[in-house]
């Protein structure tokens, strides 16, 4: 395990740093959570920053990333009982609906069981980054297989992306200092196309010695429409039924959350 990273990995460690201190969104899959009668469902959880919050509320909630190192991390630091994260790849349509079939993760012979899910999340507009409309219809189809009839999928979207390059002036980073390395993560540009928007941050980590290391991450964010994203529900099975909205904050977009439940015929 590389010292720098304090226990976590590459991964884990940028997501504790860029967004580690996001809580404006919590209340709202709090909400969402308290309302369902039964086991919560985390797309792309990461090291846990949602599904541990449900979970010190009650709330069983099971995590699900398909980066290994993310699901270490996730695994490291829940609660003692609290359900454990899996990997799949969530853009990936056979991957998510084998969740609880025989032999799957979350099938009959896990610990967990199989069961379908009440409530289904995806936070920080995560059906933006997994890839284009094929990989969010293969998510929504398998999602509609593994809800409960009466259950409801939360999804964050961001619907007002740039339509101009943006160059960042020198603002303060994101940071955090984990064991004696301090790690800054400053965004440099953002990059927007007819159908996405490709955002670039500078990475940073200070040794105790005064050595640093730097790395460049890019991230690319499709453009999706409430409207748009609705008809891709209908499309799949899901029923749109409203939602909501999460505020901007000075360093992260605002959200508007669309929730939907499995059409009945």
């Amino acid at each position: 395990m590389n010292p720098a990273h304090g226990g976590f990995s590459e991964a884990g460690l940028w997501q504790l740093v860029e967004s580690g201190e996001y809580t404006v969104d919590l209340d709202a899959w709090s909400e969402l959570a308290a309302a369902a009668d039964g086991p919560v469902l985390d797309l792309g959880c990461g090291v846990g920053r949602v599904s541990h919050h449900l979970n010190r509320l009650g709330h069983p909630t099971v995590g699900l990333d398909r980066d290994p190192g993310l699901i270490a991390d996730f695994n490291r630091t829940k609660s003692e009982g609290s359900p454990a994260a899996v990997p799949v790849d969530v853009s990936e349509r056979t991957d998510l609906a084998g969740l609880l079939a025989p032999g799957g993760p979350l099938g009959p012979e896990s610990p967990w069981q199989a069961k379908r899910f009440c409530l289904v999340i995806a936070p920080q507009q995560l059906v933006q980054i997994i890839g284009g409309e094929e990989a969010r219809m293969n998510l929504l189809h398998a999602l509609a297989e593994i809800l409960e009839p009466g259950g409801t999928a939360a999804f964050a979207i961001c619907e007002e992306l740039p339509e101009v390059s943006i160059h960042y002036p020198a603002v303060p980073p994101d940071m955090n200092e984990i064991g004696g390395w301090v790690h800054c993560s400053q965004p440099v540009a953002i990059e927007p196309t007819a159908d996405t928007v490709t955002a670039v941050r500078l990475r940073q980590s200070l040794a105790p010695d005064g050595t640093s290391t730097r790395s460049e991450d890019v991230i690319v964010i499709h453009r999706l429409s409430r409207d748009g994203f609705e008809r891709e529900l209908l499309a799949a099975g899901l029923q749109p039924t409203g939602g909501g909205s999460i505020a901007q904050t000075d360093r992260h977009m605002g959200s508007t959350m669309v929730l939907a439940r499995p059409s009945l015929s």
